[in-house]
């Protein structure tokens, strides 16, 4: 992949990802802490930006969002590699997964 063609995908990813999140914080601020994983001082920041703001920044050549879970268990009940104890079933892992997220969210 050339250069300008991956700074391009990285800045059309980052401004998706900044109007999804000022999206999710005024719709519902509680809800969008938790699933963007973001403090509330800089979900407030978001919120405020312009258009002209997002789109400065979407275009740094840095990837904002990232991937938050580094654990390969949780990778594993949500894609369903993980084997499964006996009995558990599918909807059970990602639930299981999800008790797990929220934990170290809020750790």
């Amino acid at each position: 992949m050339q250069t300008d063609q991956m700074m391009n995908e990285i800045r059309d990813t980052n401004l998706s990802y900044l109007i999804l999140a000022q999206a999710m914080i005024r719709k519902d601020k509680p809800q969008a802490l938790f699933r963007l994983g973001l403090s509330e001082s800089v979900a407030d920041l978001i919120s405020q930006l312009s258009v002209q703001q997002l789109i400065k920044i979407a275009s740094r050549n840095l990837v904002m969002c990232a991937m938050r879970f580094n654990d390969e268990m949780i990778w594993g009940l949500l894609s369903d590699t993980h084997a499964p104890q006996e009995g558990m079933e599918q909807t059970s892992s990602r639930l299981h997964a999800s008790v797990l997220m929220a934990g170290r969210q809020a750790a």
